[in-house]
């Protein structure tokens, strides 16, 4: 069924396996056309035209048309990347062809939103694709109080820049900056959190006494 030097153009081989029909038809000089079949048990091939095509390739012709446009629209914006693990590729292929479909369902309902619009889809898909993540970058910014920079700059470019400062806000009110203990010599070092609440001297807690005064300050 390969393709050989030895094949006439336009000349078709055929295999019969029970129910199945396989056929190899050589469209230009070294290139073979293969089709598989559960539906065309015949060797019928159009004898009148140049091309000689069999009853299986003009019946994927007048029929089989939609594939071939998917195939071409899916070509044209696809997530498809290269990768040695075959799940992958089928996945690529599940996103691409849904989005297709999304986007075809979309124009259905909505047939005055697109017109007009130059790269119609390619803005469809931008705007599915931020919807789709933008769910779960909120949740990762509050699961998640301290994140990168690169991260959260690429969540302000998806247009969650705002959640990204607030949770930025919430995760700095709760921290208290710690200073050294003004009252414990320098080879010691002790940091504190907490101030004397009359003249906002950093004490640690072995200075300090239970309504956090300093040594200095009067009971």
């Amino acid at each position: 069924m390969k393709a050989s030097k030895s094949r006439e153009v336009h000349s078709t081989e055929f295999g019969f396996n029970g129910s199945m029909t396989m056929i190899s038809y050589i469209r230009k000089k070294g290139k073979a056309v293969l089709l598989l079949s559960t539906m065309h048990h015949s060797k019928m091939v159009d004898e009148i035209s140049q091309k000689k095509k069999t009853e299986i390739i003009l019946f994927y012709n007048q029929t089989k048309g939609g594939v071939d446009t998917v195939d071409q629209m899916v070509g044209y914006y696809t997530c498809k990347r290269q990768t040695q693990r075959w799940p992958m590729v089928l996945w690529y292929n599940m996103i691409d062809i849904a989005t297709l479909n999304a986007y075809s369902f979309f124009r259905a309902q909505h047939p005055e939103v697109s017109t007009g619009i130059t790269n119609a889809r390619r803005h469809f898909l931008t705007e599915l694709a931020k919807e789709l993540v933008t769910p779960h970058m909120k949740s990762r910014l509050e699961g998640t109080p301290n994140l990168p920079t690169y991260i959260t700059e690429a969540m302000g470019r998806c247009g969650v820049i705002k959640a990204a400062n607030q949770q930025q806000e919430r995760s700095t009110e709760g921290q208290q900056k710690r200073m050294r203990c003004q009252m414990c010599p320098r080879n010691k070092d002790p940091k504190a959190t907490n101030c004397c609440w009359k003249c906002s001297t950093p004490v640690c807690n072995g200075h300090s006494q239970k309504q956090i005064i300093c040594d200095n300050g009067t009971q």
